[in-house]
């Protein structure tokens, strides 16, 4: 006899790591029947079809994605390094997700993930808030248009962390985020903001040697 005793959280995580670990086509309501030990008739009951369990599942992984990144904003660091912080582990977190994950989400459901990034996708308001107030403390440049920064940069951490563009040089998120991001942002700091980054990326390379050890 199949055990019921489950909860529907429960169910969301099962899905939710299967997904994230061998992406979303391959894996079916059979699957997920037995691997929880409930009828199919409770899952389809419970969500209606797979689209509808996969909403389900985005909705507990970005708001958990975007929960850890705003812990970050309650730290004290100017607007540089909380800015570098927060991307820097965002990549961490994407990389640790099998690719084929965000390939297929991107291929055969891009407007579920817009519907549930835009109901949950507090990230870029608050980046860009960062960068006016970055512009303020004079870490950022003054003639910065944030709005177009936003849309260049979105393209360019797409590229790191779902299209994979850099996938055959076997790169960690941090190696890529040094030779991307870093350049990338460098290009808005005023010189105080050019001594934040320099002052970060010194940590990270103290992390990196200590890590090695």
């Amino acid at each position: 006899m199949p055990q019921t005793k489950i909860s529907k959280a429960e169910i969301i995580e099962v899905a939710l790591q299967k997904y994230m670990e061998e992406g979303i086509q391959s894996f079916t309501m059979k699957q997920l029947t037995e691997l929880t030990g409930i009828s199919t008739k409770t899952v389809y009951k419970l969500f209606g079809d797979k689209t509808a369990l996969l909403k389900a599942c985005l909705n507990t992984h970005y708001s958990r994605f975007f929960f850890e990144l705003s812990e970050l904003g309650e730290s004290t660091d100017d607007e540089v390094t909380l800015f570098l912080k927060t991307i820097h582990r965002a990549i961490e977190l994407e990389f640790e997700i099998n690719p084929l994950f965000y390939r297929e989400l991107n291929k055969y459901y891009p407007d579920l993930q817009n519907e549930v990034l835009g109901a949950q996708g507090r990230l870029p308001a608050n980046l860009i808030d960062l960068i006016q107030r970055g512009k303020k403390s004079g870490l950022f440049l003054s003639n910065v248009n944030e709005q177009v920064f936003w849309i260049a940069f979105r393209q360019l951490y797409a590229g790191i962390t779902r299209e994979k563009l850099y996938g055959a040089l076997s790169l960690s998120g941090s190696e890529l985020m040094k030779h991307t991001v870093l350049l990338y942002i460098r290009g808005i700091c005023t010189l105080s903001g050019l001594q934040k980054m320099r002052a970060y990326e010194q940590s990270l390379e103290g992390a990196n040697q200590i890590d090695r050890k």
